[in-house]
């Protein structure tokens, strides 16, 4: 007999009752165990779902601060943030903040800012980036705007898998969007401008046995140092890309600054680089190089895609044209041996004379390394002209290519990186033809 119809009929039997009166009120006892039971099943429920779907607004919601939601939010939990200005801070922490999603509300990204001046953290320390993500693996930002913090718009660390979808950077000092130390992710249908180092950043990639691809795709840069850049990357597919406007706008690279050289097996494919002639140089510019970006010498302006010690990168497919200086370069730092380029392959880009707007020069190697080919690019492609000729500066990709340094091209390109504003009076300067809703920065044409 279970223990409440043997307390019910006790107490009937002390009271007298009949076992009529007894089953009545048996029946009665175990509807309101089930009712009660239901009550805490559905308020349990609630519970739960109150940390699985957070809501943030100004006022009138649950939560005012998207970090106040964040701190409340279980594993795999979204906050759903309505539009307006956020100045704040937010931080997640470890693998209790797995699987969170952070998704802006409005129709645009441009709805729901986080605005870093005037920013604190919830520990009241100075705002350093719009969210940052450290220890939490596939924690989603999609849908908002980061403008204005003195580090990063949106930074993920130490995490095995990201999503940045549908994100504008604006204006931070360093990045845009930072990946660091992750293994896989995804940057997606996301804009970056204005930034002291490169709108899009993947940096000191794991090795790994069974690599995760990185995925960048459907980006936009403009008005950065440099549009993309990974210091030490890894397995990084960027594709289907606008960079334009950049100082210069792709630059996979590797660095004595970060673990794991050197930035290796990345490909660069169908993406448009063109008139990368921002000369962030100039007394007035918006935009303010970092200091710990040159890293004793400057970065390239005027040049589409940079290739500075990478291993195994396939360029492939890309439009480049318009940028003043070169199309693409491939140089080694001879200070750091890791950092040499090697295996590189240069193939099937559509150069500048298609599209009327041509690249300084379309392609520059300075010859060191190995296993560095290049061909297939389009008719008419030029190749800046070394002491070496240019089947032994530029070999063919076939059976392990060989690779010599000319001493001409180490003096030109040692020339241009030590100079600031001046590497422009090298440039081959020409207007642009007009593109849709795209306007030069260099001021000729468009």
């Amino acid at each position: 007999m279970k223990r409440t119809t043997l307390v019910t009929a006790l107490i009937c039997a002390a009271l007298g009752v009949s076992g009529t009166q007894t089953a009545v009120a048996t029946a009665a006892t175990s509807s309101a165990t089930k009712k009660a039971a239901a009550k805490k099943a559905a308020a349990k429920k609630a519970a739960t779902k109150k940390k699985k779907q957070l809501l943030v607004c100004r006022r009138g919601c649950p939560y005012s601060t998207i970090q106040k939601a964040v701190d409340a939010a279980a594993k795999n939990a979204t906050v759903k943030v309505k539009p307006g200005t956020y100045v704040e801070g937010v931080v997640l922490t470890g693998h209790a903040k797995d699987g969170i999603s952070i998704v802006g509300l409005g129709t645009k990204p441009q709805e729901v800012v986080l605005e870093g001046k005037g920013a604190k953290r919830a520990d009241g320390n100075p705002a350093q980036n719009g969210i940052f993500v450290d220890g939490a693996d596939n924690v989603t930002m999609r849908n908002m705007t980061a403008q204005n913090y003195p580090a990063n718009g949106f930074f993920v660390r130490n995490c095995n898998g990201y999503l940045m979808d549908h994100v504008v950077a604006g204006f931070n000092r360093a990045y845009g969007l930072y990946a660091f130390n992750c293994i896989g992710g995804r940057m997606t249908y996301s804009v970056g401008y204005g930034h002291g180092d490169s709108a899009f950043y993947v940096g000191q990639t794991p090795f790994q046995d069974k690599p995760v691809p990185t995925i960048l795709d459907h980006l936009e840069g403009y008005e950065n140092v440099l549009g993309y850049s990974g210091t030490n990357s890894k397995y990084v597919d960027l594709r289907n890309s606008e960079f334009y406007n950049n100082g210069a706008g792709i630059a996979p690279n590797t660095l004595k600054s970060e673990k794991f050289p050197p930035a290796a097996d990345g490909i660069v494919q169908e993406n448009l680089v063109y008139w990368n002639n921002f000369n962030y140089f100039k007394a007035g510019s918006s935009v303010k190089p970092l200091p710990a970006a040159t890293g004793g010498f400057q970065y390239p302006t005027g040049v589409g895609i940079v290739l500075l010690g990478t291993t195994r990168w396939n360029i492939k497919n890309n439009l480049v044209f318009g940028n003043f200086k070169w199309g693409i370069m491939t140089v080694s730092d001879p200070t750091y041996d890791v950092a040499t380029n090697r295996d590189n392959k240069i193939r099937f880009n559509t150069m500048g004379g298609p599209f009327e707007d041509t690249n300084g020069t379309d392609v520059w190697a300075d010859g060191a390394g190995s296993g560095n080919c290049w061909e297939n690019q389009s008719t008419g492609a030029t190749y800046d002209a070394g002491a070496l000729p240019d089947l032994i500066l530029y070999p063919k990709c076939g059976a392990s290519p060989q690779n010599v340094i000319d001493p001409a091209q180490l003096a030109e390109v040692a020339g241009y990186l030590t100079q600031t504003a001046g590497q422009e009076d090298s440039w081959k300067k020409h207007p642009h033809p007009p593109r849709p809703d795209r306007k030069p920065i260099d001021g000729l044409g468009g």
